[in-house]
Order: structure tokens, then sequence, then C-alpha cells
């Protein structure tokens, strides 16, 4: 019997690249997508491992990638739908081509993987195999921060696609769930305090030497993305897993917060920004 297959997509580095190697060692034959050519040294030299060429922009690339992984034959019994961007920036400033970008990555890329892979999907539970996709939210999608309003209104989208895809797809045996990490340490949070355009207007100026600091403390306390590999796997193989795993330090108080009145959410989110 072939190894099954599991489709992982933005396998660059962080959450998508220990992921990857998490479940190579679990013994998966895992495809990973890369927006380029450049594989990371240690899935280049890892076994069961696949490089797909294609950004989530694109669906006549992910629809390649997709075949690509049909013609060899393996089941596809799951898909983790890793790939996403954060630009932060306020509301009033931040460009419409960096807002539509993160929701070109984060939400309609995410479609398109879902809608292309699903016939494979299907295929698989028909071979008697419990396909799982997996989607990467975030705590963002269930508490907004200021300045963080676009990503954290894309993974509320997710949270609300992958509710509704479950329900669709349960009569067909196919589980779909939420992994939500908060703070990681992963490379989204330097990236993310380099991005300073949208700041530097007047108004808005005095928060520019606030980012970096904030978000090296963010990195500083944030799990290791290891931590969220384990909860992507459990997602995947657990008999009932759970519909929405928050994976952060203090989720008790991401918790109480979420259940706040919004008045009171205001002053707890924004006591930073001053």
């Amino acid at each position: 019997m072939p190894t099954p297959a599991i489709l992982i997509t933005g396998v660059s580095s962080g959450i998508g690249l220990v992921t990857a190697l998490d479940l190579i060692d679990r013994g998966y034959y895992v495809y990973g997508s890369l927006r380029g050519t450049e594989v990371p040294v240690e899935l280049a030299e890892a076994p069961n491992f696949t490089p797909l060429n294609f950004d989530v922009r694109d669906r006549e690339a992910i629809s390649a990638g997709i075949s690509r992984i049909g013609e060899e034959g393996r089941p596809l019994i799951g898909v983790v739908n890793n790939a996403g961007v954060a630009i932060p920036g306020p509301v009033e400033t931040l460009a419409e081509e960096e807002y539509r970008r993160q929701f070109e990555v984060n939400v309609f890329g995410l479609i398109a993987v879902c809608q292309l892979a699903l016939p494979l999907l299907h295929a698989a539970r028909e071979e008697g195999h419990h396909p799982r996709i997996v989607n990467i939210s975030s705590v963002s999608g269930s508490l907004t921060a200021p300045y963080m309003t676009f990503y954290s209104s894309s993974k509320f989208a997710v949270e609300a696609l992958t509710d509704g895809l479950r329900r669709e797809l349960l009569p067909f045996g196919i589980d779909v769930v939420s992994v939500a990490p908060g703070p990681t340490k992963t490379p989204i949070w330097r990236k993310g305090s380099q991005l300073t355009e949208a700041f530097e207007k007047d108004r808005y100026q005095h928060l520019v030497p606030q980012l970096e600091p904030y978000t090296q403390a963010a990195e500083r306390g944030g799990v290791e993305p290891q931590l969220v590999a384990d909860a992507i796997y459990a997602a995947l193989t657990d008999a009932r897993p759970d519909a929405y795993a928050l994976i952060m330090n203090k989720r008790w108080l991401a918790r109480v917060v979420s259940k706040m009145p919004k008045r009171w959410q205001d002053r707890f989110l924004t006591k930073r920004y001053r």
C-alpha cells in the first residue's frame, strides 16, 4: 500500500516547516508548497517529501501541484492550510494592495486549496481512510488587536470557513478543524516589525518605535512551533479531534477576554498603544 500523504501549504519556515518534518518523522509522505524553488535544507534532505512550487494565489499552479499528488497514487488523507501573511497597519493608512494580499493568501488561497484537493480527499475516504482538513487560524480569529485589523478579519473568515465547511462535509466523512496559535517563536514576528510604512503618517508615527519591542516580546513569550505541530498531528489523527484548538500561553486569559463585553475588550486590547 502506498504511504498516506499530507499536503501542507507554506513549508519554507516556521510552523509549516516544523510540521512537515514532524509528519515525515511520524511516517507520512508530505507534499509541501513553496512560492520559490529553494527548498529548506532540512526538507531537501528528508525522505518522503516532495516540494510543490505554487503560490496559493495562483489557482492554476495549485491545480498542477494537486494533480501531481493524484498522479503519484498516494492517498491524500490530510490538507494543512498553513500559508499565511500578517501585515500590520492602521485601517486608515494600510495600502489597498496589502490588505487585499492578506485576504488573497489567508482566505481565498485557502478556499482554492480546499476546493482543488477535495476530490482526492473524497477518493481517500472511499478507500477507507478518514481524511481531515486542518486550517491554521490564530487567536486573532477570535480577538482583534488594534493595527492587526485586516489580519484578524482574515482569520475570523478562516474560522467561519472552517465551521461551515465542516458542517457541509460531515455527511461525507471528512472532518475540518482549526488550529489557532497565539504568539509563536517563528520569523513572522520579525517580518512584521519591519513593515512600518502604514505607520509612517503624522497621527500614527509615534507608534513606530513601539513596534519592534512589542514584536520581540511577543516572540520571546510565544510557544515553540513544535507545540503547534503536535496540535496539527492530533487534529489529523485523533478519533474525534477538537473542532478548535487554541495553542498559546495563558489560553485562559484569551478565553476570558473573548467573553468580555466589547467595551471592556477595548480597554484591555488598547492599553499598550498610546
